[in-house]
């Protein structure tokens, strides 16, 4: 049996990890961990409970001694802010117990998760990049404008899930805006109808063990349905991305496609992404590769088998009988979440399959 831990099981990308080890054929005893007794996540989990903030003072001997107390052989989370918090003190980690965490150095993560700086070092290191500048430099602004005409569109350097972006569509709103602190601004790369999320993962040595293309619709920053699709442009570039940047483990890299045909990244995710339950539907199953990598030692090539599809994603239903949500506010943990009746709604499951015809 092997014991994972999962940080941040109230958020979609954790969420994703859980669907996706349970997907697997390992034999897991997953423990959850998130911030609130409210966190859908906790209650799909083995046994779960209540963590600190990642910045508490406190975060990193919390994570240790539960490590300890569940004997966890490896931690998995899709949250930035505990990946950061956990790669920032690694050494004290490894030193305090035996369990296994694994992601990109501390200094890519912070590339990855300041879209300035992602652009910078797209640049730098000869990838295609979008044009770009701060939105601080108010003479860069008016020069980017004149290079590729508006719309521009503003963007949080740390921001996610579409939070804060906002589109300039003439030298008006230009010279409103420009100076704010914080923003990046960029020119704006195709249309909607023109953006991927491609899956990258590298092994302990160093070796992209493939990538998966899915062109992807969003709401609100979110996938809410992807294809997978054969691009070479895409996957060169993407191949071209991370034989630079060297990830250690997942890397989710968002493109668009410009006018000329030419992939572009505007955004990489130094993480597991929002649509690791879909990847690993498809054949690509990098959360049970770091688990066999790393825990088992075992050879992972099996596991990036990638078939053509499409995925919708939807809106459902937990339903949870008894007091296990106010034992989890009350005493901030729940060993064995099999003592609670808990149900999905999976009316849906239960429609027939269409007949075939004779």
């Amino acid at each position: 049996m092997i014991n994972v831990l999962v940080l941040g099981v109230g958020g979609n990308v954790s969420q994703g990890i859980l669907k996706a080890l349970r997907a697997s054929d390992l034999e897991l005893h997953i423990v959850g961990a998130c911030i609130g007794p409210l966190s859908t996540g906790l209650y799909m989990c083995d046994e779960a409970c209540i963590s600190p903030y990642a910045n508490n003072p406190k975060f990193i001997g919390w994570l240790t001694g539960v490590c300890n107390e569940k004997n966890i052989d490896i931690v998995l989370t899709g949250v930035e802010e505990n990946i950061r918090a956990i790669a920032k003190d690694i050494d004290t980690f490894r030193a305090g117990t035996k369990a296994i965490f694994i992601s990109s150095s501390y200094e890519q993560l912070l590339v990855g998760q300041d879209k300035l700086a992602t652009c910078r070092w797209l640049k730098e290191n000869g990838c295609n990049y979008p044009d770009f500048c701060e939105l601080t430099d108010k003479k860069g602004c008016e020069e980017l404008a004149k290079r590729t005409g508006y719309p521009l569109i503003a963007k949080p350097c740390s921001g996610k899930s579409a939070q804060g972006i906002f589109f300039i569509r003439n030298d008006e709103e230009l010279s409103r805006f420009a100076g704010t602190d914080g923003y990046v601004l960029e020119e704006c790369l195709g249309t909607d109808k023109d953006e991927y999320t491609v899956g990258c993962y590298c092994n302990k040595e160093g070796r992209l063990m493939d990538v998966i293309v899915m062109h992807r619709d969003l709401r609100h920053g979110t996938t809410m349905h992807a294809v997978v699709v054969e691009n070479e442009a895409i996957r060169a570039e993407a191949e071209r991305i991370c034989k630079a940047y060297k990830p250690g483990g997942p890397m989710n890299i968002q493109m668009r496609v410009d006018k000329t045909g030419r992939a572009v990244c505007f955004e990489m995710n130094v993480r597991f992404s929002g649509t690791t339950a879909m990847r690993a539907n498809f054949g690509y199953r990098d959360v049970e590769a770091m688990i066999r990598e790393y825990v088992l030692g075992e050879e992972i090539d099996g596991c990036f088998n990638v078939r053509p599809g499409e995925a919708f994603r939807y809106d459902n239903e937990m339903y949870i009988f008894g007091d296990a949500v106010q034992q989890m506010a009350d005493e901030g943990s729940i060993s064995d979440l099999s003592r609670y009746e808990i149900r999905y709604d999976n009316t849906l499951a239960k429609l027939p399959s269409p007949k075939r015809k004779s």
